[in-house]
């Protein structure tokens, strides 16, 4: 009874409470000025109440709308974007752009484009889209000259470079021009921007295999960041203690490693830092796995892993390692289960950065490298206008380069194109039977050639080999015309007749074709034979080596073998 009564009467009554609390709130809000509006929202969202601080930016935009402001509505969607973590954020950033298209600012719309190549790299890793925005970001910026905006779009540019490409001389050049810009640190923002690009250059010394340099950039940071009075910035020197740890891992002081990173890691995991947890537990493992203290170093690859599953994005290319280790720890325990587990997850990871890979390579190179030569160039043009000849030459020559690599890059992209085409319709073939030995079987056959056998031996020839593709003897290793002819007894010369004129074409083609129409149906169907080495399934298949079973695979159907067998795995995967 009493319970009926609290939800008869004094749940309403709370909820009512809350109603009246919510409209409070927001007549409260309606009546304070931008400034306010913004303090309101990121105080709360500092106090993780975030629906308070969604309705005090919404408040914001509101306002805005309201009195047609459009730079201050802009400023309230970036505000809802960085405050609130749910789906559809981005369409905030989207926005913003659509709004201030026309009208411009410093700010905007290059920050929302720069937002949104943030959030492409960093949750998504999808390298297109960011390098689309970083160039509209640059775009937007060159014209609004926002020169402290395009020093973060060149830093991420070397994040690109260096970690998705490995043109790491490259990005450390941009790295210092970073470096040097943002350590004048006249701007509070600036010192942040300083620790993050000092911090870079130190990982990437490692990168190249400088690791004098790599320690001092590391003990440079730290003592410079140890002398801070910001707190904040002052405990994130342990990014520099990470660093070195790593640094000494590759010195193959493995004890100094795990002294350095146990220290750090407290601190980035209180920053809540994904990218440098996961590189603290995989060096740990390593660490101990090269001190053949294998347990210790199992335990954090399995904690490495556990990350890179809370990731939207296929990993960093050397954190891959971390599969290997787990897949070879699981075999040498007999442990079936764990061992394909962790060998499927390498193979999908391989398989996705490969192709990330091409995406990354292409787009960096036609978007940025290409561009900054063109701009090199107008600089080159400038100092040389009184050199006719000097200038001629130089836009010979780079007019000559930017072809060329147009032309290679034109190239790869139709032969991939091509390779795809023909394995659609390979597939299409496959399903409707069509295949090279099936559409032979239509030719028509000229009977009354005279080929010099007689009848009766090209009749017992012909059910002989009728019976040789039905019990598939064209797959055993080192058939020929002349052992052929002796398993079914009759005259290599008679047989190699028959086979030309019956069959249209030579006994090796023959042989070939009929393998490698086998092969097609037999990778498709057989998940597990896909899973072999191109040596072993050449074998499968009657070849004796893997280069010969490749020219074979090739000319019948113009793709490689193991194209296809890529690309089988993947609309498995996709289906």
């Amino acid at each position: 009874m009493q319970r009926a009564y609290i939800y008869c009467f004094l749940l309403p009554l709370l909820f009512l409470s809350n109603k009246i609390e919510a409209q409070t709130y927001s007549d409260t809000l309606q009546q304070k000025s931008y400034d306010e509006l913004r303090d309101i929202s990121l105080d709360y969202y500092s106090k993780s109440d975030i629906l308070k601080a969604k309705k005090a930016a919404q408040s914001y935009v509101g306002k805005g709308k309201k009195e047609n402001d459009t730079l201050n509505i802009a400023k309230g969607y970036y505000l809802l974007y960085n405050i609130v973590s749910t789906p559809p954020t981005v369409a905030y950033l989207d926005s913003i752009i659509t709004i201030t298209g026309n009208k411009q600012d410093k700010n905007y719309p290059s920050l929302a484009y720069y937002a949104k190549a943030q959030y492409f790299l960093y949750q998504e890793r999808n390298i297109e889209n960011t390098i689309n925005n970083l160039n509209e970001a640059r775009r937007y910026s060159k014209i609004n000259e926002n020169v402290n905006l395009q020093y973060r779009i060149d830093y991420l540019i070397g994040i690109i470079k260096s970690e998705h490409l490995n043109e790491k001389e490259e990005a450390l050049a941009i790295f210092k021009e970073c470096e040097k810009f943002y350590s004048n640190e006249y701007e509070y923002g600036h010192k942040f921007h300083h620790l993050y690009t000092l911090h870079v250059i130190a990982e990437t010394y490692i990168g190249l295999k400088k690791n004098d340099s790599a320690t001092f950039y590391n003990n440079f940071g730290y003592n410079k960041f140890s002398r801070s009075t910001d707190a904040d910035l002052n405990q994130r020197k342990v990014y520099f203690t990470l660093c070195e740890g790593i640094n000494q891992y590759t010195r193959q002081n493995y004890n100094a490693a795990i002294d350095s990173i146990n220290k750090a890691l407290p601190g980035i995991i209180r920053f809540e830092d994904k990218t440098n947890t996961i590189d603290s537990y995989f060096y740990l493992g390593k660490s101990y796995y090269d001190l053949d203290d294998k347990s210790k170093a199992i335990d954090y690859f399995v904690k490495t892993d556990s990350i890179l599953e809370t990731l939207n994005s296929i990993p960093q290319y050397k954190h891959v390692k971390t599969y290997e280790y787990l897949k070879d720890y699981y075999r040498e325990k007999n442990d079936l289960e764990n061992q394909n587990k962790y060998l499927n997850k390498l193979n999908d990871v391989l398989d996705n950065y490969l192709n990330d890979q091409i995406s990354i390579s292409k787009k960096v190179k036609i978007d940025y490298d290409i561009p900054l030569l063109l701009e090199e160039q107008e600089i080159l043009i400038k100092k040389l206008n009184k050199n006719t000849k000097t200038y001629k030459s130089s836009i010979v020559i780079l007019g000559l380069s930017l072809l060329i690599l147009g032309g290679l890059l034109y190239y790869q992209y139709r032969k991939k194109r091509g390779y795809r085409l023909r394995f659609e319709k390979l597939i299409e073939d496959l399903k409707s039977g069509t295949t090279s030995a099936q559409a032979n079987k239509k030719i028509s056959i000229d009977k009354s050639k005279n080929i010099n056998v007689p009848e009766k031996h090209v009749t017992y020839i012909l059910e002989k080999l009728d019976e040789f593709e039905k019990e598939h003897g064209y797959l055993t290793l080192g058939i020929s015309s002349h052992s052929l002819a002796r398993d079914i007894e009759t005259n290599v010369k008679y047989l190699s007749k028959v086979v030309n004129h019956y069959k249209n074409k030579t006994f090796t083609n023959y042989l070939n074709e009929l393998r490698i129409d086998y092969a097609l149906k037999e990778l498709q169907e057989n998940i597990m034979l896909r899973k072999f080495t191109i040596k072993a399934i050449a074998n499968e298949f009657g070849y004796n080596s893997a280069e010969t079973f490749s020219k074979a695979f090739y000319k019948q159907v113009q793709i490689k073998p193991s194209y296809y067998i890529k690309q089988l795995t993947k609309v498995e995967r996709s289906s």
